[in-house]
């Protein structure tokens, strides 16, 4: 997110330089911290839900589907 800022900054930076105005390097930090932060959710955003007809299936620990639940006194 910090090179996001420099670089978008930066370049507010130099539009101000080569514009003689002041509203571009604000403009810019605050441009490259929004990119920064919509390319970090696109990435690691949330996880897609399991299909609607699929029960995910339960595991122990080392990771071997556990016995099927049954009624009390059922086998």
């Amino acid at each position: 997110m910090i090179s996001g800022m420099a670089v978008w900054g930066g370049a507010g930076w130099l539009l101000d330089r080569w514009l003689d105005a002041r509203a571009f390097f604000p403009v810019g930090i605050i441009l490259g911290m929004a990119v920064a932060i919509y390319l970090v959710v696109a990435r690691y955003g949330a996880v897609d839900p399991p299909p609607a007809g699929k029960r995910p299936t339960r595991t122990t620990q080392g990771g071997r589907p556990s016995r099927p639940r049954t009624q009390k006194g059922q086998r």
